[in-house]
């Protein structure tokens, strides 16, 4: 994955977080926000608490780079911010396992964000979410 197609400041995790849907799973938690973009943009975070030891970090880092590559490849681009979490199942777990979580996931927060955009254009528009 090319350094286009990463999330790699602070800032532009913040912004992921601050705007994007959150849904969890049991190996990871996954937020995505619409980013404007042709394209999505992947950050990776997996915490010191999770794996001490920063080859461990690295491994699991790895192994959910290639399930998004894989991810990505299947659903194609959609211009999103995607923040992918690992959790403590996630040190165990393989490719393919990764893949179908994150894979379940993302449609999950896709349907939220679209249902929580939908839901702001009707408040917006003084529409039905008026009293």
């Amino acid at each position: 994955m090319d350094r286009s197609r990463r999330l790699r400041k602070g800032p532009e995790f913040d912004t992921a977080y601050q705007k994007g849907t959150a849904v969890r799973g049991p190996l990871l938690v996954v937020r995505v926000s619409a980013n404007g973009l042709a394209r999505d943009r992947w950050g990776f975070a997996v915490g010191r608490r999770l794996a001490p030891l920063a080859h461990d970090r690295n491994r699991v880092r790895r192994r959910l780079r290639e399930a998004a590559r894989g991810v990505t490849a299947a659903r194609g681009e959609r211009g999103r911010d995607v923040v992918v979490v690992a959790r403590e199942g996630a040190l165990s777990a393989g490719v393919a396992e990764l893949e179908r979580e994150l894979a379940r996931l993302l449609a999950k927060a896709e349907r939220e964000l679209a249902a929580r955009e939908t839901a702001a254009s009707r408040t917006s528009d003084g529409g039905e979410g008026a009293a």
